[in-house]
């Protein structure tokens, strides 16, 4: 009978038999009773029977245990719902089928059957259950990473983000995070959104192809955690306007801790490297400072010396060595202790420091009432004009000295010159220009003492050494020589 209640003919009916038994999916009908009224041969191929065995059997000799799922398929086509749907396994096979049901009616409606249909849907499963094994562990190792991953709706300006993002935040999946969540950049920390945004249009304008920013997010916690979020657009329309940003999320907050530690790791060590440098500075300058007259001490002198006489040897200028001794000092301290005496030599050596005009000229204290001053880029004239200055600001303090026949405190000074342009044959050793210094000093002595005398060397190694000035004030020049053999 057709639908609308006519008989359909033989031929009709024979098409409809065919086309029912060769289906391309299993097809049965069940009756009340569980038998199978009819089925086709796919179903008979499934079961591994031929159909004439398969016609009047109950189902759970067909299929073990199905007897509850058609019962519960009938049950629910008697409440009115008539359309069932299942996934099933058949015993000792890898198959997965869904079985689709339909109840069929006599005239008066009455539920008298169930139409059913098995679908294979094995290869469907494997699909299914291969993706849902790897979105499975897509989200475990985002999880596991502190990343999620979020999608933006350009110009709904909405955002949709993978579902486990909240519990990077601290949230659980029903909690409602700070903000409205589906709005783009309203987690962002208010300080960093307005760089967020600036990358964020350099990327809508084309300005680069990956979207890249650094900002914080507010944990549930309250504190604020890093976040690099990176992205590309993956989709435009067709004037090429961006439509949507596919980015992700990750945590780099422990990053971002370990990055500050450093740095502060490398300030205090640049802190602590510059107090040491500092530090041996000053060492250094205590080790080469005379500790009463605070002028730099014989080792500073002796560094100094031989860095000038290298310097000359290369550039071949001249320098002039001063030799200055404090004259009846021994007679000094006899008459007015030590403690005065320490004291007069710290008032020579101001002096002496006072009487130098350049800034790489130095004195320093030679040893005991001694001192030396080394003058680099300096000839004999301008040597001598810088011990004079010596001479007479010592003259100046009027020191008393009872022991001294002048009356108070005076000094003697020898000047030599290191000269390239005309070495001596005895070489160029600082002990050579020591000598000659000290030589001069010798003949200022013998002189009577408060005088300049300068010393030279001639090619042949003769030493003459010559009073430049007079024992009272003033500078001017004798001819009286004093000779040494060296």
């Amino acid at each position: 009978m057709a639908t609308d209640g006519s008989f359909l003919d033989r031929s009709t009916l024979a098409t409809l038999s065919s086309a029912y038994l060769s289906a391309p999916v299993a097809l049965a009908t069940i009756g009340l009773d569980l038998k199978c009224l009819n089925g086709n041969l796919r179903l008979a191929a499934i079961l591994g029977r031929p159909l004439s065995e398969i016609v009047g059997r109950h189902v759970d000799e067909l299929v073990p245990g199905s007897s509850e799922l058609v019962g519960r398929a009938f049950t629910r086509a008697g409440a009115g719902t008539p359309h069932f749907e299942r996934e099933i396994a058949l015993p000792g096979s890898d198959a997965v089928y869904l079985v689709t049901s339909e109840p069929f009616r006599d005239e008066a409606g009455a539920v008298v059957g169930l139409s059913l249909a098995l679908i294979d849907i094995t290869e469907r499963r494997r699909v299914t259950d291969a993706l849902i094994e790897m979105e499975q562990r897509i989200a475990f190792a985002l999880e596991n990473a502190n990343q999620w991953i979020w999608e933006l709706d350009i110009p709904a300006n909405r955002v949709r983000r993978s579902s486990h993002w909240k519990a990077g935040l601290g949230y659980s999946p029903l909690d409602h995070v700070t903000g409205t969540e589906h709005v783009a950049w309203s987690v962002v920390n208010p300080e960093d959104r307005p760089q967020v945004l600036r990358r964020y249009q350099d990327l809508l304008d084309g300005k680069t192809d990956l979207f890249e920013a650094t900002y914080r997010v507010q944990h549930k916690s309250g504190k604020w955690i890093w976040i690099l979020g990176r992205g590309r657009i993956v989709e435009r329309d067709g004037e090429g306007r961006p439509l949507r940003l596919l980015a992700t999320s990750v945590d780099i907050t422990r990053q971002k801790e370990i990055e500050e530690e450093l740095g502060a790791t490398v300030r205090q060590r640049e802190r602590l490297e510059r107090e040491l440098v500092d530090a041996n500075r000053r060492l250094t300058a205590l080790s080469e400072m005379d500790a009463l007259t605070e002028l730099p001490n014989r080792r500073k002198f002796d560094e100094v010396l031989g860095r000038e006489i290298h310097r000359s040897g290369v550039r071949r200028p001249t320098l002039a060595l001063i030799m200055i001794d404090v004259d009846h000092f021994k007679s000094y301290n006899d008459l007015y202790g030590h403690i005065e005496g320490d004291e007069c030599l710290r008032k020579v050596a101001e002096t002496l420091r006072g009487s130098l005009r350049r800034a790489g000229d130095i004195v320093t204290r030679y040893g005991g009432e001694e001192f030396a001053a080394v003058l680099s880029d300096t000839d004999e004239a301008s040597g001598i004009v810088v011990a004079g200055r010596m001479l007479e600001a010592v003259r100046a303090l009027k020191l008393p000295h009872a022991g001294s026949s002048i009356g108070h405190v005076t000094v003697s000074i020898g000047v030599t010159l290191f000269d390239m342009t005309d070495p001596p044959n005895t070489g160029t050793l600082p002990a050579t220009v020591i000598a000659a210094a000290d030589r001069a000093l010798y003949a200022a002595k013998q002189a009577g003492r408060n005088c300049i005398a300068v010393a030279s060397t001639s090619s042949d190694g003769t030493l003459r050494a010559m009073v430049v000035t007079e024992n009272g004030p003033g500078t001017s020049t004798t001819s009286r020589d004093l000779e040494a053999r060296r």
